[in-house]
């Protein structure tokens, strides 16, 4: 097997570790930022990344509002000033569907692209070292696509609907390539850091969201801009921002990596991403059955869940509460300032608990709040739908605790070079159901059921994901099955597969290799 790129330089990067602030010689940059992510220069880079892709979600949220408003508008659903015909639920219909429909539409298409493609996009990642590339092509296309959807209007609304079907699926595929550097990372800087860099990238995403969504809606306020006008806004100032950030990510710090493995004689490699899917698959349940199978288990219905939550939530407070362009807006920029503020506190929960713990609470939290906000808001009077703030607050706390929970989770339990191949399986997990709550709650519209059920139908898969995560050993043990050759106190990669010296006995958790049979 080709050694993977967690094995390469180990020396170097322990130097950079043990120099605190990431300071002198390697590739770790000699800024400020470095403190925030331990000197590694591939953390960096994703946090140049990850503020890059918050603004561009934060854009795709008033674009498919004014892509829901105008597949309302050309279904007749407004009058000849733009307003309601009717308060609530329009069931007028356009190319075979209901309109409100058209955005979870666009959803449930992506997903099943995503779905059907990743697996080569994987196959790029994994068996060549092309994964810097792929990555930047990626980009590339997002920021095109960004740049056409300027052009948004009554006549240009529903082929800019395909395209945003398509640029959903293009960001999944960045997604791949990002994720196979997480549990690299995670053995250069040590567990405990690792806490801090999944919390601070996190952190930096919501940031970027939170600053792009209150430049935009103040423009909003501040000119009165129709719901078309802010998104074509929206849609011009993150193409700039998209440009900025994903050309100093890629190009400046996140660094190439060798090929994991080679292909197979005979194989093809445009198919060999699904036949590696399916060996992980089966080597997961052969050998780590008691806790990476089950997490992986539950990360495919609850990122069901979580990945559906905004999409739904736009057509929820647009349609059902009646929310304008400029409240949706003012409701997001709570949810993203609450999420900064639930990446804090799911970091002290984690290190009081462990992130098997913390990640249950942080479902249990979201499907109370989801189910609660939904049934409480549907049976408010029209006057106190600014309500709808507070259930924004409750849901970014959540999503703030949820997602750095779920990386770190991930990033500890990989074992040692399996990266690529499980980091692939892990994203391809969180993509196989990502059409079905979108796909159900198109299907209640299309039937004229309340959306408040459609809602907490949406929410339904943390439970499922929580189920699994109950039927886990104890996180010491799922270590332990994993081969976590991570230093739980500090920040140094230990030696637990291979016989060198650790650098510090202060670890609390490392364990032997694998026996003969699952090496």
């Amino acid at each position: 097997m080709v050694d993977t790129a967690a094995d390469i330089d180990v020396e170097k990067m322990n130097d950079i570790n043990n120099n605190g602030n990431g300071e002198g010689e390697g590739e770790g940059a000699k800024s400020k930022c470095c403190n925030l992510y331990n000197g590694n220069v591939d953390a960096i880079g994703l946090s140049w990344l990850a503020s890059g892709r918050g603004m561009l979600i934060m854009s795709n949220i008033f674009m498919a509002t004014s892509l829901l408003f105008l597949a309302k508008d050309a279904a007749g659903c407004f009058d000849e000033f733009g307003e309601p015909i009717a308060e609530g639920q329009c069931n007028k219909s356009i190319y075979g569907m209901k309109a409100e429909s058209f955005i979870t539409n666009i959803a449930t298409i992506a997903a099943v692209l995503a779905a059907l493609f990743m697996p080569i996009c994987g196959a790029l990642v994994d068996y060549t070292p092309h994964r810097k590339l792929v990555g930047i092509v990626t980009a590339l296309l997002l920021v095109a696509i960004q740049a056409i959807q300027i052009g948004t209007v009554e006549q240009t609304w529903f082929a800019m609907g395909v395209l945003q079907a398509l640029a959903a699926f293009i960001y999944q595929l960045q997604l791949v390539t990002l994720f196979a550097y997480m549990p690299e990372i995670a053995r250069q800087v040590g567990v405990l850091s690792m806490t801090k860099v999944s919390s601070n990238l996190c952190l930096v995403q919501f940031g970027a969201s939170a600053f792009f969504l209150v430049a935009m809606t103040g423009i909003t306020i501040a000119f009165k801009t129709s719901a078309v006008v802010t998104g074509q806004i929206s849609q011009g100032v993150n193409t700039v921002t998209s440009m900025i950030t994903f050309a100093v990510g890629w190009f400046k710090y996140l660094t190439p990596r060798p090929a994991v493995r080679a292909v197979p004689e005979g194989h093809w490699l445009l198919l060999e991403g699904f036949k590696q899917n399916w060996r992980t698959a089966k080597s997961v349940q052969k050998h780590y059955k008691h806790g990476l199978r089950y997490f992986l288990l539950a990360v495919v219905f609850a990122e069901a869940s979580a990945t559906a939550i905004t999409t739904v939530s736009i057509v929820y407070l647009t349609s059902s509460i009646d929310l304008s362009t400029s409240q949706i807006g003012i409701f997001f920029i709570v949810t993203v300032i609450a999420v900064c503020i639930g990446t804090g506190l799911g970091r002290l929960i984690t290190n009081k608990t462990t992130p098997l713990l913390s990640w249950k609470l942080s479902m249990v939290y979201l499907y109370i709040t989801l189910m609660v906000g939904a049934l409480v808001l549907d049976g408010l009077p029209h006057d106190l739908k600014e309500m709808s703030y507070i259930w924004g607050v409750c849901v970014g706390l959540g999503l703030g605790w949820y997602y750095p929970t779920q990386s770190l989770f991930f990033s500890c339990v990989v074992p040692h070079g399996q990266e690529a191949e499980i980091s692939g399986l892990f994203v391809y997990c969180g993509q196989i159901l990502a059409w079905l709550f979108p796909l159900v709650f198109s299907i209640l519209i299309e039937f004229d059921v309340s959306q408040k059920y459609g809602v907490i139908v949406t929410a339904s898969g943390l439970l499922i994901a929580l189920f699994f995560l109950m039927l886990t050993c104890s996180w010491e043990d799922i270590l332990k099955e994993s081969n976590a050759d991570i230093d739980m106190t500090t920040t140094t990669v230990t030696a637990a597969l291979g016989g060198g010296e650790e650098e510090s006995t202060k670890n609390k958790y490392t364990y032997p290799p694998l026996d003969e049979e699952r090496a």
